[in-house]
């Protein structure tokens, strides 16, 4: 084996350099430990495929003819790990159907994930490639799965704290352009008006974009869960139908298959999604969406013309969802996660998947 990889070609950028304080190439050392039988001599590659500033870099790995993805954080990545291990226990880390990246190794003290990869095309490909049915048909699969799991992990994650917010999402429409603050302001004021009730939270996965739903050929594979929480399912399916939205927004030419990504997830949700709640968290995503336009690199030269659409669609769906019948804001139940006796349980496994017995017992204190 290699004893240190060579980094990409772009290993000046400040992007790599915090890669580097994050721990990633100290992860190497839970990929020997992993596959050291027979792979001592084995090649070694890495490539750099995700990097969100202060938080998380991405690693693909190769080991040989091995694949895997290594994930390192600023902050404490347990929750996200044991996260991993109970959706193995619900069943989700097989070789078929619904399933989620299995979590191989993790390490608390150099905050390291190291994951098994999933091969398929993203629900975001699909779209482009002319396969917007198959795209929508993936995330209604996922949205009917994540109702019946009995994984009750993370924090509240609901509408209340989609308008907590927006505040700042229109403060940064606002800063980009003064012309975005007005409508920005108009969408925030609709959404705290027609706030829906949410009375029975389920896992929920924070940032569920195309991008993070992949193709596996017999089913949808999930991925990047760092923001995963405990809401409603029409937090996901918003978002998931959101970034589909602007996809086509982005390319004219795909318009027509959005709208089939669209119209096959709701299709393939009917009867489990609230269509009021549903308008309103597309609205709020679609919000959330534009404020992103202050970061100067992600501009394209209509950035300006987008985000007003962005907006305007957002407004379009939060006024549906304000005339619709009213309803009353409740108070979420108190979520009971257990996370601090899964945490116990998990704490042997600081380099190595759950036994049989051990996943017994995350399923047990699950129920």
């Amino acid at each position: 084996m290699n004893p240190t990889p060579d980094l990409p070609d772009d290993a000046a950028l400040p992007g790599i350099v915090a890669m580097r304080t994050l721990g990633v190439t100290r992860a190497l050392g839970l990929v020997r430990a992993l596959f050291a039988s027979g792979l001592e001599d084995a090649p070694v590659t890495m490539q750099l495929v995700g990097y969100s500033p202060g938080e998380r870099a991405t690693l693909e790995v190769r080991v040989g003819r091995r694949r895997l993805a290594v994930k390192a954080y600023a902050e404490d990545p347990t929750p996200e790990a044991v996260l991993y291990q109970a959706l193995a226990a619900a069943g989700l880390s097989g070789d078929s159907g619904v399933r989620m990246p299995p979590l191989l190794a993790w390490d608390r003290d150099l905050r390291v994930l190291v994951l098994g990869w999933l091969e398929g095309g993203t629900a975001h490909e699909l779209v482009k490639q002319g396969r917007g049915q198959r795209a929508g048909e993936l995330a209604a699969q996922w949205l009917r799965c994540a109702a019946s799991l009995p994984v009750r992990l993370g924090l509240l994650v609901d509408a209340a704290r989609m308008l907590n917010c927006t505040g700042e999402w229109v403060a940064q429409l606002r800063a980009a352009d003064p012309t975005l603050g007005d409508p920005a302001t108009r969408l925030a004021a609709t959404l705290a008006l027609a706030q829906p009730r949410e009375d029975a939270p389920r896992l929920v996965h924070g940032t569920f974009y195309a991008r993070h739903v992949l193709d596996l050929g017999d089913g949808p594979g999930v991925i990047d869960w760092e923001r995963f929480g405990q809401g409603p399912l029409e937090l996901d399916a918003g978002m998931f139908l959101a970034t589909v939205w602007r996809l086509g927004l982005d390319h004219e030419a795909l318009a027509g298959e959005a709208t089939r990504a669209v119209t096959a997830l709701l299709e393939g949700t009917r009867g489990l999604l609230d269509e009021r709640a549903l308008a309103w968290h597309r609205a709020a995503a679609l919000l959330r969406l534009a404020s992103k336009v202050h970061v100067v690199k992600r501009r394209k030269t209509d950035w300006l013309a987008r985000a007003h659409a962005l907006l305007a669609e957002g407004a379009r769906l939060a006024e549906e969802a304000r005339q619709s019948e009213p309803v009353r804001p409740v108070k979420a139940r108190a979520l009971r996660a257990k996370f601090a006796a899964l945490e116990l349980v998990l704490q042997a496994l600081s380099t190595r998947p759950a036994t049989p017995a051990e996943l017994d017992e995350i399923r047990r204190l699950l129920s």
